[in-house]
């Protein structure tokens, strides 16, 4: 029989640690208008977490014949309920009717561009030199003037090459990160904060620019400056993500069995961030309202963390199976498969 592999406790832990940053950033995202340090923090988080998060996801679809098995099952469908599911509380709170499958809502574009990432890997690694290319494909595309967010394109292309980074990344290219002196990497994180500063101070671009799914037209900038800052970005993102990297454990932590939980926050935390915008409409309404939006990102990953939601989630795409020939359940064997 085959070994049943460890855990992976880095991965883990890098998921809770990005998850963080994703429901934190969005939070945050309502007020950047109203104060600079959160807009130069907004900054400095869009820089590498999704980033990271792609490759990760990159990472743990090697064994890609299963992967695209399962990709309609486990992305398309949850994509397909999910958007219709926001798109019904956008109505229902602004009376605008925006329903369409064909425009991903808000978060949701990840499990569209997963889902072509993962349906599409087979072929794609048979070209030669795909990494390289992918990245100058992933710079380019920014001058088309029509791309946008329409099937999560501009985003499945421009965050390929961190997916591809993760599929070719091995155990032991991991286990050399790790051997990055802690403190060199600290100190390169606090530049990347510097940069999110000069950034935010120089108004050398819009923040959106960030978001990877809008063209350099769309966002008034020019040919060259948009191609020179996404080369800039692309390698900040992966110094930036070698330094996180390094300095996450790779042990066993007090919240590294949240790292099972990161796909139910995702789908889940944007209704939880859309309450608190209701209760807490601008920053500096006062000091206590300024505390509760900085911990709020907290809450909400603790109670989507929590096993009833875990439930909810599985209740919906992960069904028990019974078998026709033994009668048995097989659901266990999905909650295996969920999170890899």
């Amino acid at each position: 029989m085959e070994a049943v592999k460890r855990r992976n406790y880095l991965i883990d832990n890098l998921k809770v640690v990005l998850i963080f940053f994703v429901v934190f950033g969005h939070v945050i995202e309502y007020y950047i208008k109203d104060n600079s340090i959160l807009r130069i923090i907004y900054v400095f988080i869009y820089i590498f977490h999704m980033p990271l998060f792609v490759f990760i996801s990159g990472y743990l679809s090697k064994n890609f014949y299963r992967m695209k098995r399962k990709a309609i099952k486990n992305l398309l469908i949850p994509y397909i309920i999910f958007n219709m599911i926001w798109y019904t509380a956008v109505y229902i709170g602004t009376k605008e009717n925006m329903f369409s499958l064909l425009l991903p809502g808000w978060t949701l574009w990840y499990l569209l561009s997963l889902f072509f990432w993962r349906i599409s890997l087979k072929y794609i690694v048979r070209f030669k030199y795909v990494l390289l290319f992918s990245f100058f494909i992933g710079i380019l595309v920014g001058v088309v003037p029509s791309v946008g967010s329409f099937l999560s394109i501009s985003r499945t292309i421009v965050f390929l090459p961190f997916f591809l980074l993760g599929y070719y990344t091995k155990e032991e290219h991991l286990t050399k990160i790790k051997r990055v002196n802690k403190s060199l990497a600290i100190i390169g994180i606090l530049i990347f904060l510097f940069l999110a500063l000069y950034i935010v101070k120089m108004d050398l671009f819009d923040y959106k620019f960030l978001y990877y799914s809008y063209s350099f037209s769309a966002l008034e900038v020019s040919l060259i400056s948009g191609v020179i800052f996404r080369g800039i970005l692309y390698i900040s993102s992966i110094i930036f993500g070698v330094c996180v990297i390094s300095i996450v454990p790779e042990k066993k932590q007090v919240y590294s069995s949240l790292g099972k939980a990161t796909m139910n926050i995702y789908v889940f935390h944007i209704y939880l961030v859309m309450l608190i915008y209701f209760f807490i409409p601008k920053w500096n309404i006062g000091i206590i309202q300024n505390i509760l939006i900085l911990l709020s990102p907290f809450l909400i990953i603790y109670i989507l963390s929590r096993k009833k939601v875990n439930k909810v989630y599985d209740g919906i795409f992960y069904p028990v199976n019974i078998s026709i020939d033994t009668g048995k359940s097989s659901y266990k064997k999905f909650r295996k498969t969920k999170n890899r």
